[in-house]
C-alpha cells in the first residue's frame, strides 16, 4: 500500500492507494488523521476494493457548519457557517490534486464524515455533483434548520446512495437540541428514500463517541455493496 500526503493550509490530506486502476474513491473527513484505523476496521467487515483519502486538520465547527447558529453544545461552540468557503477548496483544489496521484480516474467518489463532518457530507450533495455516494455516521442532523433545509432543496446531481447512522444512546442527551438527532436522522433517511434514492438508516449501539472508525466503515461497506 502506498500513502501520499498533501497539505492545503492547515488541512492534511492523505491518499491510501489500495487498488490499481479505476476503483471507488472514498473521501473521509476526520477530526484527526485516522486512515489506518479505518482500514483496520475495513478488514473486520471485509470491505470490497476501494481507495481512501482522509482529510483532517480542519477548523471543525467553523468550516463544516452550513450556516451560523448560536451556541448549542457548549460555550466553546463556533458554528461560523463556513462550509460554503471550504467546499470550493475541496472540489476545485483537493480533489483534482489528489486524483492526479492516481494511476486511473476513480470509478466513482464517496464523501464520508462523522459527527459534524457527516452533516457536511450530506450538505455537500445539495451543492456539488462530484460525490455520488454520501455517508454520514453519527452525523449532526440535530443542527438547527437542517432538516427543514433538506425538505426544501434537492441534491445538485444524481446520487446513487446515502448511508445515515446514529448511536442508540445519542438521543438520551440532556441537551434538548441533541435529543432530536435520532428522529431527525431517520426522518432524513425517509425523505431521501421517498425521492427515489437508495438510503440506509442504521442504529448503532452506544453513545456518540463509541468506535467512530467502525461506524464509518459500516457505511462504506454498505455503499460499496448496495449501490
Amino acid at each position: 500500500m502506498e500513502i501520499k500526503e498533501l497539505q492545503f493550509g492547515h488541512r492534511r490530506v492523505c491518499l491510501y492507494q489500495l487498488v490499481q486502476g479505476s476503483a471507488p474513491l472514498v473521501y473521509s473527513i476526520d477530526y484527526h488523521e485516522n486512515g489506518q484505523l479505518l482500514l483496520d476496521a475495513c478488514r473486520q467487515v471485509d470491505c470490497s476494493g476501494f481507495n481512501l483519502v482522509t482529510i483532517s486538520g480542519l477548523h471543525w465547527n467553523q468550516e463544516l457548519s452550513p450556516w451560523p447558529v448560536e451556541t448549542v453544545v457548549s460555550k466553546a461552540d463556533n458554528f461560523a457557517g463556513e462550509a460554503d468557503q471550504w467546499l470550493p477548496m475541496l472540489t476545485a483544489e483537493v480533489v483534482p490534486q489528489v486524483e492526479q496521484l492516481l494511476d486511473a480516474p476513480p470509478l466513482w467518489r464517496m464523501l464520508a464524515g462523522y459527527s459534524l463532518a457527516g452533516l457536511f457530507a450530506v450538505w455537500t450533495a445539495f451543492h456539488s455533483d462530484l460525490f455520488t455516494r454520501i455517508l454520514s455516521a453519527s452525523g449532526s442532523m440535530w443542527y438547527p434548520g437542517w432538516l427543514e433545509y433538506a425538505r426544501e432543496h434537492r441534491f445538485a446531481a444524481p446520487v446513487q446512495g446515502v448511508y445515515l447512522s446514529v448511536g442508540d444512546k445519542e438521543s438520551t442527551s440532556r441537551n434538548a437540541v441533541l435529543q432530536t438527532v435520532g428522529e431527525r436522522t431517520e426522518a432524513l433517511a425517509d425523505l431521501i428514500a421517498e425521492r427515489g434514492i437508495p438510503a440506509k438508516f442504521e442504529l448503532n449501539p452506544g453513545n456518540h463517541f463509541k468506535n467512530p472508525p467502525l461506524r464509518v466503515v459500516k457505511g462504506i461497506k454498505w455503499l460499496l455493496d448496495n449501490t
